[in-house]
């Protein structure tokens, strides 16, 4: 509801959003813009009348592709932190005991 709410100030305020052709002119715009609804029917009316639903196939087609490509980076970034650990274990390893400078020696 939140999100249609949030949608629907864009879309009751859109031809003069896309008149703004300055970014800082956009980002004081978008600082103040919500004063400028004085309509709260209008708004209700398009956040829930104007605004179609994206149909369920569609979403879950959506997230169904989103899904694979979070879970392909998350594998990714699990062999890059797996490969950091050996990395870090050989060092380690291959490291005498005992500090090495005087700031190892202050921890």
């Amino acid at each position: 509801v939140i999100f249609r709410y949030a949608l629907a100030i864009f879309k009751y305020n859109e031809e003069a959003i896309l008149k703004i052709r300055d970014n800082l002119e956009f980002y004081q715009y978008l600082r103040f813009f919500t004063k400028t609804i004085s309509d709260g029917r209008k708004l209700m009316s398009i956040a829930f009348g104007d605004m179609n639903p994206f149909p369920m196939k569609l979403l879950q087609n959506r997230r169904g592709v989103h899904r694979l490509k979070v879970e392909a980076e998350l594998r990714e970034l699990e062999q890059l932190k797996a490969q950091y650990v050996k990395e870090q274990a050989e060092q380690a390893a291959s490291q005498p005991d005992g500090p090495t400078s005087e700031e190892e020696e202050e921890i």
